[in-house]
């Protein structure tokens, strides 16, 4: 049932574009076909796959890094009344930092590497991840802690069997939230640092005003997200939450 809205939507980006392809010149809007020509000569020189990996791996250690930060923070704010008045003002004012001024500081501070990047990635995005878990420990069901209490539950089996199940969602969710972060943080810090990675592609292509080759990178790069939703996220969402029933439809009165 899930497929056809799906497809149609997938359909309907596809004749937007084109009817703005249509209405607007190439230099503005270029059409499907010398885009996905252009992505067709970065695959076929080595250029795409060098880039994507690049950027690839800087994400992937960025959200590394955001998820311990996050899950750290948000659990000490879930579970201490002062950890939580602590912490407080510091994820707000990390929510608040714009992305470029993490990349521009860790830059400044670390120098034009890798390492410079992946703790911009990892520092700008966990204040997001740090929300999620904290209001997830404080909406978590309490009576079926008490409950494993009563049967003589250890700890461990509560923290398995209780807690963690019904974190597993915010978990899921604030990790899903925290990659789209990270892939916009970490073209930032490509566009004005490194010299490698998708962000860098895209800064010298606009320096060459070739819109063909900025639609082509960034098709590139939604079709990786793509991959990394359906080909891993879903399935691991899928089988870590399988406990939980379907959302019913909605029975309107009549």
């Amino acid at each position: 049932m899930t497929t056809l809205p799906r497809v149609l939507s997938i359909a309907s980006l596809l004749i937007a574009w084109l009817i703005l392809s249509a209405v607007f010149p190439p230099t503005i809007v270029p059409g499907p076909v010398p885009v996905f020509k252009a992505m067709g000569r970065n695959i076929a020189s080595g250029q795409a796959f060098y880039h994507l990996y690049k950027t690839l791996l800087r994400v992937g250690l960025g959200l590394i890094l955001t998820m311990v930060l996050g899950i750290a923070v948000g659990t000490i704010m879930g579970l201490s009344p002062t950890g939580e008045s602590f912490l407080d003002s510091w994820v707000m004012v990390g929510l608040t930092v714009p992305a470029i001024v993490y990349s521009i500081v860790c830059l400044l501070w670390f120098g034009l590497n890798e390492m410079a990047a992946i703790i911009a990635i990892g520092t700008a995005a966990f204040p997001a991840v740090s929300i999620s878990i904290w209001q997830g420990i404080k909406g978590m069901d309490m009576q079926l802690v008490g409950m494993g209490q009563a049967f003589h539950l250890s700890k461990s089996a509560i923290i398995r069997k209780i807690i963690f199940p019904q974190l597993i969602p915010h978990i899921l969710a604030s990790m899903r939230y925290a990659l789209g972060i990270c892939w916009k943080i970490c073209t930032t810090v490509e566009l004005i640092g490194m010299s490698s990675g998708v962000g860098f592609e895209l800064n010298y292509w606009f320096g060459l005003f070739s819109m063909s080759q900025v639609f082509a990178w960034t098709l590139l790069f939604l079709l990786v997200m793509f991959a990394i939703e359906y080909l891993i996220f879903k399935p691991i969402e899928q089988r870590l939450t399988r406990w939980r029933s379907g959302v019913p439809a909605i029975q309107w009165a009549q």
